[in-house]
């Protein structure tokens, strides 16, 4: 590297091009010129001058021995001067013959011959510097702790505030529907007075009528509308259940229920071109109110029938719970089950059918049925579960109801016959 003119017989370095003396003097690193095998001060830049505590001007001239003593580093000086190669090294941090800490890198510097006429000695670390990096370093370090601390304090918060939204828009969902119940229930108290009125006039009609019809199937007919008439009534006073029944529970045969309100559907099946597949495979006795579960038989049922296309089938299912749902209810029971062959349920609405004022049939629904049905079955003690797909060729939904039997009528072995009426012809099957 040549830097400049070195006189020979002094050593001193002559001049320094401008551009580099730029370098040198703005340099933050300590830097000394060393003219000569005394190595002989010829130059040093600011920094140089604060870190031996020296002035620049005193330095010029003098040998580096007086700088700095020790043998460590002269002896690499020579070794630089005499070899013309760089090296680096680095003075122990508690070394007794040295009362500084630093490290350091040497290069000779060449004349115009490309003789060594001296060596460049630049400072690369000092102790004040090593000690203030390795504060920075803990202090980083400590500030990568802290906000690591304050990034799980914040998700903390974060899913706190998160569960607070979540709770506050299920209070006001609950504060809503409540409302809207409220107002449900004073409109059903006015309808089923408005409604009783009209029912009581079509019920004394009925009596009028039965005496004059002569043939069984009018007897029929007119016992069939009868006891529409008092359900009607009966579902009228009682108004989507907002009121509890004032009667006491009953003793009624599930069977025998749910022949009757198929027996009652058939015809509107059969119109709309849907069998109902009927498999009765227990006998026994619930108790209840059983207009309530003429309620819930019902709107399965019908909602089974309103999603199912021309060409379908719905499937009403009555069989033995199984072990592990009587167990779950601690108790024996019967498992009712409707399915049909519609397109199924979106998942998005998979856990929302049961809420109340949920549908997905627009004006045409109130959103009352579904939840109603599971009010009723919470109210005897029983649960219902759904499952649905809509796999192209196997859609279609299932309801299942649990319905807790008393123990004594209750036939835990199947007795399986099916009935299945397509187009309002009944076709028997063993």
């Amino acid at each position: 590297m040549n830097t400049g003119t070195v006189n020979k017989r002094t050593g001193q370095l002559l001049d320094l091009p401008s551009l580099c003396h730029s370098i040198f003097e703005g340099s933050s690193l300590p830097m000394a010129m060393l003219a000569g095998a005394e190595h002989i001060v010829s130059y040093v830049n600011p920094a140089f001058g604060r870190f031996v505590g020296r002035d620049k001007d005193e330095l010029a001239g003098i040998p580096f021995a007086e700088v700095v003593p020790g043998d460590g580093c002269l002896s690499l000086l020579d070794q630089v001067y005499r070899t013309g190669e760089a090296e680096t090294h680095t003075e122990p941090e508690h070394s007794e013959a040295q009362t500084m800490y630093w490290s350091y890198v040497m290069w000779p510097v060449l004349g115009e011959d490309e003789c060594p006429m001296g060596v460049m000695l630049q400072v690369t670390e000092t102790a004040s510097f090593h000690q203030q990096a390795t504060a920075m370093n803990q202090e980083l370090l400590l500030s990568a702790v802290r906000q690591h601390e304050l990034a799980e304090v914040a998700a903390r918060l974060n899913a706190q505030l998160q569960r607070g939204i979540t709770e506050r828009k299920g209070m006001e969902r609950a504060l809503l529907n409540s409302a809207k119940l409220a107002a449900t229930a004073r409109l059903a108290s006015t309808m089923a007075h408005e409604i009783n009125n009209p029912l009581d006039a079509i019920g004394n009609l009925i009596f009028l009528l039965a005496p004059l019809q002569t043939s069984p199937e009018a007897k029929a007919y007119i016992s069939t509308l009868d006891q529409q008439v008092r359900g009607l009534s009966r579902i009228a006073t009682q108004m989507l259940k907002f009121n509890r029944d004032n009667n006491q529970p009953t003793e009624f045969e599930i069977g025998k229920l749910i022949c009757e309100v198929l027996d009652f559907y058939r015809p509107q099946a059969a119109r709309r071109g849907i069998a109902i597949v009927q498999r009765l495979e227990t006998d026994g006795m619930i108790l209840g109110f059983r207009g309530e579960i003429v309620q819930v038989v019902t709107n399965l049922l019908l909602n089974a029938l309103e999603v199912t296309p021309i060409g379908g089938k719905v499937t009403v299912h009555l069989y033995p719970a199984p072990p592990w749902l009587c167990g779950a209810h601690n108790r024996s029971g019967f498992c009712l089950s409707v399915a049909d062959t519609g397109v199924g349920i979106e998942p998005e609405h998979y856990q929302r059918i049961f809420e109340p004022f949920f549908t997905t049939k627009g004006d045409k629904g109130t959103g009352l049925g579904l939840w109603l049905c599971m009010s009723i079955i919470n109210r005897v003690c029983g649960s219902i579960r759904v499952w649905s797909s809509r796999r192209p060729g196997r859609s279609g939904t299932c309801f299942s109801v649990f319905l807790p039997a008393i123990e004594g009528t209750f036939t835990p072995l199947r007795r399986r016959y099916e009935r299945e009426t397509s187009a309002g012809q009944p076709k028997s099957k063993e």
